[in-house]
């Protein structure tokens, strides 16, 4: 009889000690899967502080940059160089004078060719064909 209850104990055990490794496998599985999330968002939230670090960065240049046109603009310097481009104003002491370039007229073209005997006339063909002359022209 003794032999029955030590037996009964030890397979009792056996299925406690089973079920008890079973449960406590469980719980390491769930603790790993709610590690592994935990480490993924981190470093999801660690990748979006840089790219908002980086775009503060950039932020901030283009702040300095338009507190430097700013400045530009306020002075003095640019605002004479708008009321001589826009308004065309000048100071007291100065004068104006204006240049204009030459204009060919077309009708002087002929004219410059008359005038140099040796120069080759021009070939006014399609591209093709000079193509064609090039290669196979004797």
């Amino acid at each position: 009889m003794k032999r029955k209850n030590r037996e009964k104990t030890n397979t009792s055990a056996k299925i406690f000690s089973g079920m008890f490794f079973l449960a406590g496998l469980a719980v390491l599985v769930l603790i790993g899967i709610s590690l592994g999330k935990e480490v993924y968002r981190k470093r999801q939230i660690q990748k979006e502080i840089e790219g908002l670090q980086s775009q503060i960065s950039q932020m901030g240049q283009q702040n300095g940059d338009m507190q430097n046109l700013i400045s530009y603009l306020a002075s003095t310097d640019f605002q004479e160089k708008q009321a001589r481009e826009k308004l065309n104003l000048q100071k007291s002491d100065e004068k104006m004078i204006v240049l204009r370039k030459d204009v060919v007229e077309p009708s002087s073209q002929p004219q410059n060719v008359a005038a140099n005997p040796q120069a080759p006339p021009e070939d006014n063909s399609p591209n093709w064909q000079k193509w064609w002359k090039y290669f196979f022209a004797t």
